[in-house]
């Protein structure tokens, strides 16, 4: 069993570059949320409408915001800091275990074609498949049962965890992270009905990914039908998001679980996608805008705006006819009572 680790406020303060209110001789031995945490834990206020907690944890530290009344913290040691999230998220990795090693070198159980071109200090795990006219480069992870399609080339740092599909002619950048089960570069849903039935038109593009794209277990990315389907530097996908055929997505984007992005739209900088959304094909989304969840969007969203429902619309159109069927039953009720009012003083 490892030995419990066990660092001081201080350190962890002048980390962060924070300000100690309090006990600042304590020893942190563990991080954990503000219900959860025990006594030598740290905890941090993300949100101050969750301040209540406070009172109530058994947490011996605090993260919290310049914003934070600190005389609101009674007997309880703060750390007041710029972003209580980022520096909980530093505090984390303080505790955190080693990170898992991999052998440099490629299993017996691989299988390499003669013509693939393997960079330098490269893992390459059991079961995988590197096709011909492949290109891995320097320090990158391929784990057990990995498939890497003819003429892909991957960049340098990157990581691809077990069982994922990489189809023919994928271009992947580097520093790329790749969860588990996700397929890049499946066809594109194309078909044409005809008299005969449905004749499959043929997918002959590619996916590209950026520099420093982050991607969710069983993801599926389509490649193009035609030139290419991006996903540009920085963008981070949850897991279960699809991404259709000859879509692109912009620099530092974020999809988020089971969003679906329908063939040729196009995401700009900065968008955010939330939770089930669907978004048609086709349409543009504007840099910085955000999709709610389960939100349906049919046509573009102008740069910055944000919207939710379906059809999506404007936050204040969507509480104006949200909040409508009440306001008319209350109405209502207030007719019948001015009405029996009346019957009263006409009796």
């Amino acid at each position: 069993m490892s030995e419990v680790k066990q660092i001081s406020i201080i350190e962890i303060a002048k980390s962060i570059d924070g300000e100690i209110v309090g006990d600042d001789s304590i020893m942190i031995t563990g991080v954990s949320s503000l219900k959860e945490a025990k006594v030598g834990y740290m905890s941090f206020l993300g949100n101050k409408k969750y301040a209540s907690q406070i009172k109530d944890t058994a947490a011996s530290a605090i993260f919290v915001g310049h914003d934070f009344n600190k005389f609101d913290a009674a007997d309880k040691t703060i750390i007041i800091c710029e972003n209580p999230n980022m520096a909980f998220g530093a505090v984390i990795s303080m505790f955190a275990p080693p990170p898992i090693e991999f052998p440099l070198g490629i299993s017996e159980s691989a299988v390499i074609a003669s013509s693939a071109i393997i960079g330098e200090n490269v893992h390459i795990g059991p079961c995988a498949i590197i096709e011909p006219d492949t290109v891995i480069g320097n320090n990158t992870v391929i784990n057990a049962g990995c498939y890497i399609g003819h003429e892909t080339t991957i960049g340098e740092n990157t990581f691809l965890y077990p069982n994922i599909t990489i189809r023919e002619r994928c271009k992947i950048g580097n520093r790329v992270i790749i969860h588990p089960g996700t397929t890049i570069g499946s066809d594109g849903f194309g078909y044409e009905a005809g008299p005969t039935g449905i004749i499959k038109i043929p997918q002959v593009g590619i996916v590209q990914i950026d520099d420093d794209v982050e991607i969710g277990a069983n993801c599926t990315i389509d490649r193009a039908r035609f030139g290419r389907t991006w996903l540009k530097m920085g963008v981070k996908l949850d897991n279960q998001v699809h991404v259709a055929h000859n879509v692109v997505v912009g620099e530092f984007s974020m999809l988020i679980g089971q969003c679906g992005i329908a063939g040729s739209a196009k995401i700009g900088k900065g968008v955010i996608v939330a939770a089930k959304a669907g978004i048609n094909g086709h349409i543009t989304l504007g840099d910085g805008c955000r999709i709610g969840g389960t939100s349906g969007v049919v046509k573009d969203v102008a740069p910055g705006a944000t919207v939710i429902g379906t059809p999506a619309e404007p936050q204040r159109e969507f509480m104006t006819r949200y909040i409508l069927p009440k306001t008319v039953t209350k109405l209502k009720a207030q007719l019948k009572e001015i009405e029996e009012r009346l019957k009263k003083i006409e009796g």
